[in-house]
């Protein structure tokens, strides 16, 4: 099985310094984006592959392919699981993948959206994940970059 060394919910996925500065900090040598949208749009993929560090592969799998890959191709890889929303992480939870922590870094805003932590948006189902995927004991938090202090979901709550 693949070692999860980090979950991330970043509806940019793959993007400039900070996507270098977390695989350089969780020393991740893989990201496997989940996400059935992305996982059939191989122009979009091409260009995330462009943007990757050296030394460090791309992979995008299905929500369905993801715990497949993490236990079979995933072997050996320090693997870097980003996601856009953390309805993603609540079904690969439902599929047993161990996914102990999730950081949260990047949910824009949009219509449905109502602002949870600073420039971090979520619905009231995206919400309802994230709360809980707490109570199943996963280590939600907010940190939008590796040089932020983590906050934890439980402290946002008691502010909104």
């Amino acid at each position: 099985m693949g070692n999860i060394v980090y979950t991330r919910i970043d509806d940019r996925l793959v993007h400039g310094q900070v996507m270098t500065a977390w695989v350089q900090v969780t020393k991740a040598n893989e990201v496997l984006i989940v996400d059935d949208d992305v996982a059939k749009d191989t122009f979009l993929q091409m260009v995330m592959k462009s943007a990757m560090p050296n030394k460090v592969s791309l992979k995008v799998v299905t929500i369905n392919e993801a715990k497949d890959y993490i236990e079979n191709q995933g072997k050996g890889k320090n693997i870097f699981i980003l996601v856009k929303t953390p309805l993603t992480v609540e079904r690969l939870h439902e599929q047993e993948v161990n996914i102990q922590s999730l950081g949260v870094g990047g949910m824009g805003a949009r219509e449905d959206r109502m602002t949870l932590y600073r420039n971090i948006s979520a619905s009231d189902e995206e919400k309802r994940a994230l709360i809980r995927l707490n109570e199943l004991g996963v280590d939600v938090f907010f940190q939008v970059t590796p040089d932020n202090t983590k906050v934890r979901l439980s402290n946002v709550l008691k502010g909104a």
